[in-house]
């Protein structure tokens, strides 16, 4: 029985996809024995020195600034702003330039003052009294010594005139008057230190009193923090009662904190806070340019100057508890070489750092090499696969020790080229349709089907 004439088409299209197929893998086959592909990117290793060159962002800092600090107040373990001037304020020395609150020193100095002045009024009513008490006591030390004159007297006149009996008797009130007479001196003598112990004990109370009325004085005095110097006035952010914070009315301080400064704003530093993978790539002495985000179009050149030991997190380092403050830094410093009158503390800028990590030595670039067990491999230009021992790495090229030699031509691995490639045509899930990389949105025109299936499988 004959075929159909459309199975017969069908076979004749198998035919022809098949021959397509082997003419198409002939070339290709024969492609994989050749060296290189002369359209792959390569690199020539060459003797240069290792740059470390990155871009960070940083803030200015006064080279020399004079610190107003939360006064040191006895008892006082908090105090709140009631008033301070804005920044960029001039002042003079001597200026009263912030203002704590004193509602609460102001009440405990009215008590401590009425508390003085009852002390005060107990020790007049006590001079008083004991001044009373001495005359009495003198008056009768007095007595008992007419007394005993009297019984002097009574006893001399009647030795013949009255009988023995009156006589004793006489006798008897002479030694009851020296008694007396001796009571009344102990009795005022007893006075004198009675006099000096409670009067001591009155002063001691009293000057205790105008003590600490005094010190509460000083305290509200101190409360009007006054210009150490002439100058800008400014208020960083700075710890704040264990808050960083920006000094403001309200804000409550603790003795001790930095509340404001006087920068001198003719030479200004840079704070840079690194990665402690990138510090020991710097050094003291390396070459940056510093751009100021207010002068974008003024660079500065600077110099390294300063690196602390010691990394620290942000949080430790703000007194705050992110979880995006949790990695460790290190304080690089730079030093500006000039100064522009627009520059403030504070201020952001990019500081673009140019480090010599080694000097004179092969160079080959990172995407030149990959990672293998035991060290990394290149791929050079004949083909040949050669494993490479690196010594000190930049961001962009390493050392090679051991492996190339310079002139050596190396290639960049395919699926770094691809990689590049591929990322310009995966799109942006942001704005590609679908949500997904790697697949296409559903038109209206394909009635549903994605982009990239088979023709033939359209909707029924």
């Amino acid at each position: 029985m004959a075929r159909p004439a459309h199975q017969a088409r069908r076979s004749l299209a198998a035919a022809a996809r098949g021959l397509l197929t082997i003419a198409l893998a002939i070339p290709l086959a024969a492609g994989c024995g050749r060296e290189a592909d002369p359209q792959q990117v390569s690199f020539t290793v060459k003797k240069a020195d290792l740059v470390f060159a990155r871009s960070f962002y940083g803030e200015l800092v006064a080279r020399k600034s004079i610190a107003i600090h939360t006064p040191e107040l006895t008892g006082i373990y908090q105090l709140t702003v009631a008033s301070l001037e804005p920044d960029g304020t001039t002042v003079k020395k001597g200026d009263v330039v912030l203002t704590f609150a004193t509602g609460l020193i102001q009440g405990e100095l009215t008590d401590q003052e009425a508390q003085l002045g009852m002390a005060q009024a107990e020790m007049r009513r006590l001079i008083s009294d004991l001044a009373r008490e001495r005359i009495e006591l003198t008056l009768a030390v007095k007595r008992a010594r007419l007394d005993v004159k009297r019984a002097k007297l009574n006893v001399i006149a009647g030795v013949n005139l009255i009988s023995k009996v009156e006589l004793d008797k006489a006798k008897i009130g002479l030694s009851q008057a020296k008694l007396a007479l001796k009571l009344a001196k102990k009795a005022l003598g007893t006075f004198a230190k009675k006099r000096a112990s409670a009067l001591e004990v009155l002063r001691l109370k009293v000057s205790a009193l105008e003590e600490k009325v005094k010190e509460k004085r000083q305290q509200i005095a101190a409360a009007k923090v006054r210009s150490p110097a002439d100058g800008v006035l400014y208020a960083p952010y700075t710890r704040l009662n264990w808050v960083r914070g920006k000094a403001a009315p309200g804000s409550v301080t603790r003795p001790g904190d930095k509340i404001l400064e006087i920068p001198d704003l003719s030479a200004f530093d840079v704070a840079l806070y690194v990665r402690q993978r990138d510090a020991p790539l710097l050094s003291l002495g390396d070459e940056a340019v510093v751009v100021p985000t207010m002068l974008s179009d003024q660079p500065i050149k600077a110099k390294v100057v300063s690196k602390e030991s010691f990394a620290a997190t942000r949080n430790e380092r703000l007194g705050t508890r992110e979880s995006q403050g949790n990695l460790k830094e290190v304080k690089v410093l730079l030093r500006l070489e000039r100064s522009f009158p627009q520059l403030r503390p504070g201020g952001t800028v990019r500081a673009d750092v140019r480090s010599v990590i080694a000097k004179d030595v092969a160079l080959v670039p990172l995407l030149a090499l990959e990672e293998s067990e035991g060290g990394h491999r290149a791929r050079l230009a004949s083909g040949e696969t050669v494993r490479v021992t690196v010594g000190k790495v930049s961001s962009t090229h390493a050392e090679v020790r051991k492996g190339l030699s310079v002139g050596d031509r190396v290639l960049l691995p395919r699926r770094a080229v691809a990689k590049g490639g591929a990322e310009g045509k995966r799109g942006d899930a942001s704005t590609r349709g679908g949500g997904k990389r790697g697949r296409g949105a559903k038109t209206k025109k394909s009635g549903g089907r994605r982009r990239g299936a088979p023709v033939g499988r359209g909707r029924r």
